[in-house]
């Protein structure tokens, strides 16, 4: 019984985590002073801004992800990314025209 348990909720899981990798456009990573595209095209506006606050705060550590809900794409940010750098970068993201 808690073998069956234990291989549905890994089941479970690895469902959830293909789907949202499906959803994902773009994902980045920051490490330090680094700044990583690790899948898709983000657009080139959003990592030259995310460069400059790399550049700032030289300390920050974490993913920023594009996620696709219905036309639009959203920003997911880590929480390691200090909550200042977070609202700056989603700020930003919210002002860039978006395809309609």
């Amino acid at each position: 019984m808690f073998g069956i348990l234990v291989v549905t909720s890994a089941a479970l899981f690895g469902l959830l985590y293909v789907l949202r990798r499906r959803q994902e456009s773009f994902c980045i990573t920051i490490e330090g002073i680094h700044l990583n595209v690790k899948r898709g095209r983000p657009p080139q506006a959003l990592l030259s801004h995310c460069q400059q606050l790399v550049r700032d705060a030289r300390t920050l550590k974490g993913t920023i992800r594009g996620i696709r809900r219905g036309g639009q794409v959203e920003l997911s940010c880590s929480r390691s990314i200090p909550a200042s750098y977070r609202q700056d970068i989603r700020l930003f993201w919210q002002n860039q025209p978006q395809p309609g």
